[in-house]
């Protein structure tokens, strides 16, 4: 692994537990804790308002969602989500917490839609299939759903705070924490040391297991924010403890490659998460560049910027191996 030495600056052993690779979540700002509604389509009446609260389920922020016009709906949402990731009937997990007050026939809804590619929709759920039973207390909720029999446009998530013709009609919705999880891809595997944070990396991957599909995106999770970091890639597993001084376990054996080409090398945004959609056409090698096919059994790590008191150091997710059609 000579390569890679001068990229990992000397750190102690800092011991941690594996943990299960988390599945990215769809949804952008699905906790608010941008401390805006970026990411969010409002689709308000005359005077309904969409903001951030402090009044959240975790974290710093959540969202409230007031309607006070009768015969009405307020609806805020997330469009073409997960567009190319997911295929026909795939699983998803929408989960979500939420708190509400009603007067005189106020209501609210969860919905999802599958989305075609140019315009309409394959499928249409009401989660739940009625009005959420809200209370004034923060409540958390998780669906089950399948995605409809074209969803090249990916998903819609909506929620709709509804009015009736009463009188002093008026729903109010608190939301915090929206998520959509698509099902993962691949097996976990090897131990990932905990970073600066307290936290052990770890990978996962969305997409098609198909090789000639050519459809799959690594996701690596619970990073040092703002953290450099790059994806590497083995047809073998190994064990290598500290390797060039890293305070982590490189996870992989054998000819290793590097996703350092232009624009692999990521830098970890706000939730310490860094993405890449692979072209399996031409995975990294050391000779070279080689394509996935049917059959084949590829490893996949992170490799990362950490400090710990002061010092530069580095660390590895845990490894993903994934075994392709």
């Amino acid at each position: 692994m000579k390569a890679l030495t001068c990229l990992l600056p000397l750190a102690a052993l800092t011991a941690g537990a594996a943990s299960a690779a988390p599945q990215a979540n769809l949804v952008a700002n699905g906790g608010f804790e941008t401390g805006d509604t970026s990411s969010w389509v409002d689709l308000g009446t005359p005077n309904s308002t969409f903001n951030v609260t402090s009044d959240s389920n975790s974290g710093s922020f959540g969202a409230e969602i007031f309607n006070p016009d009768q015969t009405s709906a307020a609806v805020i949402k997330q469009v073409n989500l997960g567009a190319g990731l997911l295929a026909p009937g795939d699983l998803v997990t929408i989960s979500f917490a939420a708190k509400g007050t009603f007067a005189n026939g106020g209501v609210a809804f969860a919905e999802l839609f599958s989305e075609i590619a140019g315009g309409g929709v394959s499928s249409s759920e009401i989660l739940t299939g009625a009005p959420l039973n809200l209370t004034g207390s923060w409540q958390s909720f998780s669906f089950t759903a399948a995605a409809g029999p074209d969803v090249s446009g990916g998903l819609t998530l909506q929620f709709a705070v509804v009015n009736g013709a009463n009188n002093g009609s008026l729903a109010q919705v608190f939301l915090d924490d929206v998520a959509i999880t698509p099902p993962g891809l691949g097996v976990n595997y090897c131990t990932a040391n905990a970073n600066s944070l307290g936290l052990a990396a770890s990978m996962s991957a969305q997409g098609s297991s198909v090789a000639s599909d050519n459809n799959l995106t690594l996701a690596a999770a619970d990073l040092v924010s703002n953290s450099f970091g790059f994806f590497l890639t083995s047809r073998s597993t190994g064990l290598a403890t500290n390797p060039g001084g890293s305070q982590g376990n490189l996870c992989l054996g054998g000819s290793i490659g590097r996703y350092v080409g232009a624009g692999q090398i990521q830098q970890a945004d706000s939730t310490g998460t860094i993405t890449l959609p692979l072209d399996l056409t031409m995975i990294p090698q050391p000779t070279g560049f080689v394509a996935a096919t049917s059959g084949d059994t590829w490893s996949f790590q992170a490799w990362y910027r950490d400090s710990i008191g002061g010092q530069a150091t580095s660390n590895f997710t845990d490894g993903l191996t994934i075994n392709f059609q």
